[in-house]
Order: structure tokens, then sequence, then C-alpha cells
């Protein structure tokens, strides 16, 4: 059997994001690696050329958008069986031009809703996941009034933030909580209270599961949910078990010191980056962090940020 390391290469993708929300993507030639699957546009990366210079390039190359700008998203290593692919996924912010397949592919727009429908190369997966995530995940402090948190839910723009309810998922009054969430079209994440999920089933409506790091580490097997399923990840044995489960999302923290964990010592972006960039999770970044950091989290890998006391003011 030969022991010889499958070719590698470097590829950047592109999330193209209409007026309406739906996204552009184009069809791989039948003859290409994962041909006849749907992918976000883009192409390898030149020895020597930035991200955002290799993406502009590719996207006037392949679909005629001129002069386009983009900022990081996330990053993914994928190891298939003939190749070892790294893709760094950009949000496209800018372009002149209407996209079209320009080396006669096929190009098409798609509501997220239809994106779990088509069949994309693997290593695509988790970012279908990741662009239907919020980049904002709000977690509701333990002690708030019920009032307040209901008052505090029709204030949130849904595009930009999620709701993790924590200590408040088997609540009394959590189906009133998530009414509310419905009303305002608020994405919600409810705790796992064991490996199998939650006591009592999910209730309708709920976005994500979330495991807390104990759960995470009794899970034997992902949690028998349709919906997201996150966990709470504090070294690299967590991640990956995270990873090895096919769980969707990781919460990372602490990134900066905070005043509830002073003891806990902060990874710092720097670490906290190298363990997000490449893995297959959508990843957020918690701990000292606010909204104004989600710039700064997708440059180190994740797709967003989370907190308590920077969410709710």
């Amino acid at each position: 059997m030969s022991t010889e390391p499958t070719p590698a290469i470097t590829v950047v993708a592109a999330i193209i994001r209409g007026e309406d929300g739906r996204i552009c993507l184009s069809k791989r030639p039948d003859h290409k690696h994962q041909g006849g699957r749907w992918e976000f546009p883009g192409g390898k990366v030149e020895p020597g050329e930035r991200l955002d210079e290799a993406l502009a390039r590719e996207l006037y190359e392949e679909l005629g958008m001129a002069s386009s700008l983009s900022s990081p998203f996330m990053t993914i290593a994928h190891q298939y069986p003939d190749l070892h692919v790294t893709l760094h996924f950009r949000d496209v912010t800018g372009w002149r031009g209407v996209p079209t397949g320009r080396e006669g592919q096929q190009v098409a727009w798609f509501a997220l809703s239809d994106l779990a429908e088509l069949s994309f190369p693997a290593a695509n997966q988790p970012v279908v996941t990741a662009i239907m995530l919020p980049p904002c995940l709000a977690i509701v402090p333990d002690t708030i009034e019920l009032n307040t948190l209901l008052t505090g839910i029709e204030r949130l723009d849904s595009m930009q933030t999620g709701v993790y309810l924590r200590a408040w998922s088997q609540h009394p009054a959590r189906e009133r909580i998530l009414e509310t969430c419905r009303r305002a079209g608020v994405r919600v994440w409810l705790r796992a209270d064991s490996p199998l999920g939650m006591a009592g089933g999910m209730p309708e409506g709920v976005f994500g599961l979330h495991l807390p790091a104990s759960v995470l580490m009794g899970c034997s097997r992902r949690p028998d949910f349709s919906g997201v399923v996150s966990a709470a990840c504090h070294d690299q044995q967590a991640l990956d078990k995270a990873v090895s489960l096919g769980l969707d999302s990781a919460l990372i923290s602490p990134v900066n010191p905070t005043t509830t964990h002073p003891d806990q010592p902060a990874l710092g972006w720097e670490r906290a980056g190298q363990w997000a960039c490449g893995l297959p999770l959508a990843c957020y970044m918690l701990g000292g962090v606010g909204p104004e950091d989600i710039c700064l989290a997708r440059e180190h890998g994740a797709v967003g940020v989370a907190g308590i006391r920077a969410f709710w003011s």
C-alpha cells in the first residue's frame, strides 16, 4: 500500500449574497474533481497571491464579476481520498457586473432554505451550515428578569443575532420565551442536559442544541436532532470530540480574560484562531468579546462571536 501523501491545493471561494438574501452558486463540470456538484465559485490560489486578489481574479475569469471586494468568512481543511484541499471562504461585499458562467458552467441563485437540498463537494458542507448562522450569539444571563428578557428579544436584529437560553432552557416560562422568539424571527439554541439531548425532547421551532463541555465529553454519538448542534470547547480534546461526533458548531473560549472567570487563562486571538482555522465546524469566539469583534473573529477563522454582558445592554 502506498504511503505517499496526496496532492494538496489551496483554494479561495466566494459567498456571493444578493440583495434579496439569495446565494450565487456555480456547478462544477462533470469531468472535474467532484464534478456535477454545486459549489461556491472560486479557484486555486497562485503562489505569492493574496487571498482577496486571487478571489477577485477567479470571479472575473469565471463569472465576469469585476472589481470584487471580499472579507474573510471561514477556512476549512478537507482530506479527499485523492486530494487535500484548504478552502478559504470569503464574503463578497461588492462587485460590478452580473455573474454569468463565462466558462460554460451553470450559474444560479438559491434561497438559503434551498441549500440543504443541493449536492455540494464534501469540503463545502460546513460552510453551508455556517451561512445559516447569525454572526452574533447572545447568551441569556442567568439572573435577568423575565420581562426584561422578553423585551430584549423583541429588540434584537434577527438577521444579526441568535439567542442561547442556557439556564432558561428548562424554565417554566420557556414556551413564552420561545413564542416571543418565533414572533421576532430570532433563532434559538437550548442547552442539552444529557448526551441524548434534552429531557422531554426538543420543542418545535428550536434552531440549535448546545452541548456543555461535560455533556459533550459523555457523548458517544451526535444527539438525535435535525437542527444545528454546537458544543462548548475549552481545549483541543473537546474540539477533537466535536469533530469526531460530526457536530456543526463550536464555541471556543475564553478568548480574552473575563470578569466572570478571572482564574481561567485566556487563549488570546492567535491561539483561538489556530484552533478554529481549518475545522469542519462553524466556530464562535466567546469570552471578553462583543459584536464589534465580528471582523476580528472572522480574521481568526470563526464565523462570529458569542457572549453575555456585551450583548444585553
